[in-house]
């Protein structure tokens, strides 16, 4: 069922002259003709589709525009191009299929009615109901347009979740390699479709809008990056010493690792993270409610801690607590002497999170060194 669209709510377009409706109906169809949406969003307002460009001011001299017939014909090439990469999106997608030809062929209708409608304004510009088809006309189109670029969004994404699963069954495979040759032949594999992985994952990561998911897209396939290539490893000195804990305990943590990487660009990509943790805690008892839960989130396993995994989240945390005493201390009734106590608080916890984060790390080095010596003494 195609979720409810309200992309014309906010603007009444009734009463633009003919220059403004072509340049509506032409800058929107310009700006979707690429066929990209940066990460699942909700519906997007007339505003958003067109007045948010980024060229800046045009250069060119005012009162000068162009013929209608040529603005109209540039909506229908626009219009075509995106056609054709709707229609491509469609054969590559498995899952959404029959959604996106159905997505596609609302377009073409949409677009078909808009050169009509287009085609006749230009001729008799003055005529208001003539100018209200069109407007009519381009609403329709833009809704149309807008549904096929979240299906193709949604497609993309689960293009990206079914190589994760393809990736966690290799991964599997490795784990229950029976001898140095069989792993070999399964890490090989298992290289191939990281390699694919990689690719999708980055063109996803580079399209995704929201800064915290980007960082942690790109947290977790620096992650699985590094865990990979000791994954090999890892495995072959425990098929060398199955007897050994040291070397069942190295191996099973770094399948872990690879484990929680994967599943950090699953939520990155399907934008999963907590998001109400972003925002500044404004409210005393907010305040109260986030410093409990970041003490409680500071306590880590060093077994299973992560610097690229945990360091971003709890640092970003921090920030967003501090954000909120800042707040607080900014407000009118606040004293001068309490205000200066908060500020120093705020920069005395921002070194001691630094410090506590250092400590974890040199204590990962040194089990990991322990582990390692003591596979290797084997």
């Amino acid at each position: 069922m195609s979720p409810p669209f309200e992309p014309f709510a906010t603007c009444s377009l009734p009463y633009l002259s003919w220059k403004t409706v072509f340049l509506v109906a032409i800058t929107s169809a310009r700006r979707v003709s690429e066929l990209r949406v940066l990460t699942v969003d909700p519906p997007y307002t007339v505003t958003t589709l067109v007045n948010t460009s980024n060229k800046g001011p045009s250069g060119k001299k005012k009162g000068r525009s162009k013929k209608a017939h040529v603005l109209a014909a540039s909506v229908e090439q626009a219009t075509q191009n995106f056609l054709e990469k709707g229609e491509q999106i469609a054969k590559e997608s498995h899952d959404l299929k029959e959604e996106l030809i159905v997505a596609v062929e609302d377009v073409r209708k949409q677009g078909e009615t808009m050169r009509i409608a287009s085609s006749e304004f230009a001729d008799d510009p003055c005529s208001s109901m003539k100018r209200g088809t069109m407007v009519r006309a381009a609403r329709a189109l833009l809704s149309a347009v807008t549904r096929l670029l979240i299906l193709a969004d949604m497609a993309d994404v689960m293009r990206l979740l079914s190589h994760l699963k393809i990736v966690e069954e290799a991964l599997e495979a490795v784990k229950n390699a029976t001898n140095e040759q069989d792993l070999a032949n399964r890490f090989k594999e298992f290289g191939k479709e990281m390699v694919k992985l990689n690719y999708v994952a980055a063109r996803r990561q580079q399209e995704l809008k929201d800064p915290h998911c980007r960082d942690e897209m790109a947290a977790a396939r620096g992650a699985l990056k590094k865990n990979a290539t000791m994954l090999y490893t890892a495995s072959q000195a425990f098929l060398r010493h199955p007897d050994v804990a040291a070397t069942r305990a190295n191996r099973d943590y770094v399948f872990k690792q690879v484990q929680e990487a994967i599943a950090g660009i699953s939520n990155a990509a399907q934008a999963t993270s907590p998001t109400d943790e972003n925002k500044g805690h404004t409210g005393i008892g907010e305040l109260a409610a986030a410093l409990n839960e970041f003490d409680n989130k500071i306590i880590l396993d060093p077994m299973t801690f992560s610097e690229a995994r945990f360091r971003p989240s709890l640092e970003e945390r921090l920030e967003s607590i501090i954000s909120g005493a800042a707040l607080m201390a900014d407000s009118s009734c606040t004293r001068d002497d309490r205000r200066e106590r908060i500020v120093a608080e705020c920069n005395a916890v921002r070194q001691a999170l630094q410090d506590l984060l250092s400590e974890y790390m040199n204590n990962v080095s040194d089990i990991l060194f322990l582990v390692f010596s003591s596979s290797m003494d084997c």
